[in-house]
């Protein structure tokens, strides 16, 4: 017999309990009351055979703690309370003041223009300490889902679907890869649904009044000058609608240059994309080395967006990386050349990997090998190139195989940290070294 959930089935906080239970398998059933319930303070409330437990927060870690083999809060009792403290910088450092953004957008109340002001900063500041976190993890604990990523992901639903464009997320590219991987998964997509990010409210506004122009046809007032017989005359002037032709000529003759680029245009666009490729992942470097240093770790796995697949442009990113780093630049590159790596960038028709290992750690760990074994994980894995520093590989996409490079990425990251785990390279769960913080101190703007 189903469990009964009465809450507002449109809440982010009823979502999370409901995709809590399609992880442990729990039959839930929302009664159609539970609209009016609210009104009268009663919700959310779950009613089980034993009685009833009421609070979003209270219900979540319940139905999470239902089937332990799911793994929902966590392996052992440290996991717990990580995924605990996830679970409440969520509450208060994210919740709070992301509706306080959200809710006025939608209509819910008044805007304050200084609390919105004060949320986006505050909204900032949380998804910097999230994107510190998934710079090398990902999942928010562990190596599944767990509460945490639930809790979480549905509190940001609302926020990518009204306040959170693809601007303001730039960047916490960490932050969209995670949340983009939660919700591929079959157990949050039932419940919430194809979530992109907003476009930003102020297009329907700009839309709303260029639909007022036609007012402009009250212009044919003027009509009354026809009395005057020579008017027809001006009739002729229809001669003037075949400029729009002209036009049309003009627009097809811009097309054109686009279907046949040369090979100099090519090479261009090319030069610009590298540069791109090259400050991104000489950024990318400063990024991996503060979270080495921080978290003690040597060898690292990440992916990046700008080689989109390309694996020679993959291979100038992670040397970009390897860039020694001076410290009294403004704006400081690379400055990971110590860490070993695993770098993935997913494209249209391939994933392509490249793997690095520097010199003083090359007797700790094999790069071919590395490589290999993460490789070998999907049919079609081939090795592209071989050296003792650094092996480029790629994985083909293949629909007919469901092998698709987003798809497959963030588990072939998964595989490549194991790999390290397995050689003693990488923290295992249980380690204080893995665990990691979660104050605004921790992660200093």
């Amino acid at each position: 017999m189903p469990m009964k959930l009465y809450s507002h089935p449109d809440s982010y906080n009823t979502k999370k309990i409901l995709v809590a239970a399609k992880y442990v398998g729990l039959d839930v059933e929302l009664p159609k009351d539970g609209k009016s319930a609210e009104a009268q303070g009663k919700i959310p409330v779950l009613e089980t055979a034993q009685g009833c437990i009421f609070s979003s927060i209270a219900i979540a870690r319940y139905v999470s703690r239902i089937n332990r083999q799911v793994g929902l809060y966590g392996q052992n009792i440290m996991e717990g309370g990580t995924i605990d403290s996830w679970v409440e910088f969520c509450t208060h450092e994210l919740e709070v003041p992301l509706y306080t953004w959200v809710l006025p957008v939608q209509g819910v109340c008044q805007e304050v223009p200084e609390a919105t002001a004060c949320a986006k900063e505050d909204v900032g500041k949380a998804l910097n300490i999230l994107n510190n976190h998934l710079l090398h993890a990902t999942y928010m604990v562990g190596n599944n889902f767990t509460l945490s990523d639930i809790c979480i992901a549905c509190a940001l639903v609302d926020g990518f679907k009204y306040v959170l464009s693809a601007d303001f997320m730039k960047p916490y590219g960490n932050v969209s890869r995670w949340f983009k991987l939660c919700m591929m998964q079959p157990e949050f997509s039932s419940v919430l649904g194809s979530v992109d990010p907003c476009k930003g409210g102020a297009a329907p506004k700009a839309a709303a009044k260029k639909e007022a122009a036609p007012k402009k046809e009250a212009a044919p007032k003027k009509e009354a000058a026809p009395k005057k017989e020579a008017a027809p005359k001006k009739e002729a002037a229809p001669k003037k609608e075949a400029a729009p032709k002209k036009e049309a000529k003009k627009d097809e003759k811009k097309e054109e240059p686009a279907k046949t680029k040369t090979p100099e245009d090519l090479a261009a666009e090319r030069k610009g994309q590298m540069k791109k490729v090259v400050k991104e992942g000489g950024k990318r470097g400063v990024e991996i080395e503060g979270a080495a240093d921080m978290g003690g770790l040597q060898f690292f796995c990440t992916s990046v967006d700008e080689p989109k697949g390309d694996l020679e442009f993959l291979t100038e990113s992670v040397k970009a990386m390897n860039f020694k780093s001076d410290p009294t630049e403004e704006e400081r590159k690379g400055g990971s050349g110590h860490i070993g790596k695993m770098v993935f960038s997913a494209g249209d028709h391939q994933l392509a990997v490249v793997a690095y290992v520097p010199k003083e750690k090359q007797k700790e760990l094999n790069c071919e090998e590395w490589l290999a074994k993460v490789l070998s994980m999907q049919p079609g894995g081939k090795t592209e190139s071989k050296a003792k520093d650094i092996c480029t590989g790629f994985i083909p996409t293949d629909g007919n195989n469901n092998i698709f490079p987003l798809k497959i990425r963030e588990g072939l990251i998964l595989e490549a940290n194991n790999y390290l785990r397995k050689k003693g390279l990488f923290p295992e769960d249980d380690s204080d070294d893995d665990e990691c913080v979660f104050g605004d101190d921790d992660f200093p703007s």
